[in-house]
């Protein structure tokens, strides 16, 4: 996303209720992929078989997910944008990003959310006690 982030996100929240807008929020996916699976399949007006929840649910793994060069940016490696030794994709834990920084700087970025965020219903997940 090249654009200011919080007028990006606020203004497709405001079309949240919208027939052809769904939000998708990797802490769902993370807690449970089956069912947003179906979600984005019924949003779709798709009818997907048990058999095919299954299928994408083990396609779509972090694990499976981490590994597959179509999504982990392989590429940037190659043009010199991402670092040789690294992974565009981490760890895919909610909340690990709060481990990644100072105390300070997760105080920021709460105040940045809050302040901006404020006079919205848009909440966002930081834990979870399952992640799929």
């Amino acid at each position: 996303m090249y654009s200011p982030y919080w007028p990006h996100v606020l203004e497709a929240w405001k079309f949240r209720h919208h027939p052809n807008m769904l939000f998708v929020f990797y802490e769902d996916l993370k807690e449970n992929l089956p069912n947003e699976l179906q979600r984005i399949a019924n949003h779709l007006g798709k009818d997907l078989l048990d058999e095919e929840i299954e299928t994408l649910h083990e396609h779509l793994t972090f694990d499976n997910f981490k590994i597959n060069p179509a999504v982990n940016k392989e590429e940037g490696k190659e043009r010199g944008v991402l670092n040789k030794s690294g992974s565009f994709i981490r760890n895919g834990k909610v909340g690990d990003w709060q481990y990644q920084f100072t105390p300070e700087m997760n105080e920021k970025i709460e105040r940045w959310i809050a302040c901006n965020t404020e006079d919205t219903d848009l909440e966002f997940t930081y834990t979870l006690d399952y992640q799929d």
